[in-house]
């Protein structure tokens, strides 16, 4: 008998695939701004600022439409896609963030993939990160999940293809407006208003997210899901072991392609 988790990981594929098809259909048409990444890298951020800044709906939890809108995903086959932002982040940063994502519980229904990635790939102690990390670091980078592709995989596939605007997670923070006024210019070839940029930047910073979270948390959630939102916060978690799985799993050199200090 099929499980209501699997029955639930079966619809929220099905959903996907059919947003997908549709971005890829229409990206070029009605525009689509798509911010991809690589999840846990900052894309959801990058793209509420883009939809507060140009003035578009963010079709995030609800159907795309044809409009004029900014739409957020995980792709790694470039295929019709246009208008496309990349979104980076050093991957040790990711993977902390995204091991919270698969073992606690947040605001934003991860509730079948907590329950998945507890069964495939259990731990005694799940508060251990440290410990735990380089065995998670080998499952998904060899038995991916969700995404079914790996961090290296996205790099290879979308870090300087030709046509796409990029940025980095570390850039957005280190000058806010600066780089997002950029990266509306280069999707939209308009230079932006000074005065909507800052007032984007304000409304999202991390302090006014965090407080808007606070009273949206509902019962039972273990982690928010804006956490800590830190640079450089993995080398707390990360012990030689870890590192030494990175380098086995291929994310050496990608990451000195992208300006990642090893």
């Amino acid at each position: 008998m099929v499980s209501g988790y699997e029955i639930k990981r079966l619809a929220r594929r099905a959903k996907s695939f059919r947003e997908k098809s549709y971005a890829r259909a229409f990206s070029g048409v009605a525009p689509y701004y798509i911010v991809n990444e690589f999840p846990k890298s900052g894309g959801t951020w990058l793209s509420e600022m883009l939809a507060m800044a140009l003035d578009v709906p963010f079709r995030q939890q609800e159907p795309i439409r044809l409009e004029r809108a900014v739409v957020h995903g995980h792709f790694l086959n470039p295929l019709g896609l246009r208008n496309v932002v990349v979104m980076f982040r050093d991957p040790r940063d990711v993977i902390v963030s995204f091991y919270y994502h698969c073992y606690f519980t947040n605001d934003r229904a991860n509730h079948v993939l907590v329950h998945l990635m507890k069964k495939r790939l259990p731990f005694a102690d799940y508060n251990d990160i440290q410990a735990n990390l380089p065995a998670f670091i080998r499952f998904i980078s060899t038995t991916p999940v969700s995404p079914r592709f790996t961090w290296p995989d996205f790099s290879q596939a979308w870090a300087g293809r030709p046509g796409v605007a990029s940025t980095t997670y570390e850039r957005l923070r280190a000058d806010t407006e600066a780089e997002l006024a950029r990266v509306i210019q280069a999707l939209t070839h308009e230079q932006p208003s000074t005065s909507r940029i800052a007032e984007t930047v304000e409304y999202f910073s991390f302090a006014a997210a965090k407080r808007r979270q606070e009273s949206k948390i509902r019962p039972g959630t273990e982690v928010p899901f804006i956490r800590a939102g830190a640079l450089g916060g993995w080398r707390a978690h990360f012990s030689p072991a870890a590192e030494a799985e990175l380098a086995a799993c291929g994310y050496v050199e990608p990451m000195r392609r992208l300006g990642y200090e090893i």
